[in-house]
């Protein structure tokens, strides 16, 4: 089901499985996806869960942001938390991909009596972090390129009758070929439904071009770390054995959970939209079905 979110002007869309009056749970998409990101592993999770998934601004349908706005971790944390307050949920739950566990990790740290669990899919927090001593260039960096993207086509649709794309198959290649690692062509279709604008003559990229800039106020490692400390919730962890993660990265979060349980699953870092989302949406239902 689509649920269309007003959030003082700015309109967020959603896509819902399950009764409304069940468990909640909300689902957090990663960079470049959408709220499809869930659509093989929703309907296999328990009936009594109520799973709320937006698209993120700039993301699939959801309203790009206006020129002075900014795709920050923060920004999205607060989109987020503004969903939450339209729904009206006390209390709720998180399952989260990639980037969305950053997102995630602000809010459980931040409001730790509203998120009772957290489910992070082959993400561990801040997935783009700097070094203490690059702030500053790094500011200066995005600042500039930010500058160039305004005088460019960079800045929002260029226009919606320039097509990118003569077929979707091509923009389900490209979508392959873009991603930070390997996407199967079956999990790619999946996603490009919900980030495509059909044009006069083919397609285009429906998301904002602006997400792909880097942060002004990026993260230092120490500073994601400081997030996942004060988590109190129970977690589940789900990574992929060739996934982002499987060569140690940021292997040190790990280290920094209370309460983590941690799985290592066949598959990349689409996991639960390939092979193994059978398994994974297991694991989901298993921990939300345990008491602690």
């Amino acid at each position: 089901m689509e649920l269309v979110l007003d959030i003082e002007g700015f309109k967020v869309n959603a896509k819902t499985w399950g009764d409304k009056t069940g468990r909640p749970l909300l689902g957090i998409h990663g960079w470049l996806d959408n709220a499809n990101t869930f659509d093989k592993i929703a309907p296999l999770l328990s009936e009594d869960i109520y799973l709320v998934a937006p698209d993120l601004a700039g993301h699939g349908f959801s309203d790009h942001r206006s020129m002075n706005g900014s795709y920050y971790l923060w920004d999205y944390a607060v989109d987020i938390l503004n969903v939450v307050n339209i729904l009206k949920w006390k209390n709720f739950s998180i399952l989260a991909h990639s980037m969305g566990t950053g997102i995630a990790a602000i809010i459980a740290a931040a409001m730790p009596e509203s998120v009772d669990r957290l489910i992070f899919i082959d993400g561990l927090g801040a997935p783009f972090v700097i070094n203490e001593g690059d702030v500053v260039s790094n500011f200066r960096k995005s600042i500039k390129q930010l500058k160039m993207a305004k005088k460019t086509k960079l800045f929002g649709f260029s226009s919606t009758n320039s097509s990118q794309f003569d077929t979707k198959d091509e923009a389900i290649k490209d979508r392959m070929k873009s991603n930070i690692s390997s996407i199967s062509y079956d999990a790619s279709a999946y996603l490009i439904e919900r980030s495509l604008y059909q044009t006069s003559n083919g397609y285009r990229w429906r998301y904002d071009p602006r997400i792909a800039l880097p942060e002004c106020y990026k993260m230092t490692e120490r500073q994601a770390q400081l997030f996942i400390e004060k988590i109190s919730c129970e977690i589940l962890v789900i990574l992929g054995k060739e996934g982002l993660f499987a060569d140690g990265m940021f292997s040190e979060r790990l280290k920094r959970f209370k309460k983590a349980v941690i799985h290592w699953v066949k598959g990349g870092h689409h996991l639960h939209l390939e092979e193994t989302y059978i398994e994974t949406s297991t694991l989901i239902n298993q921990f939300l079905q345990t008491e602690f």
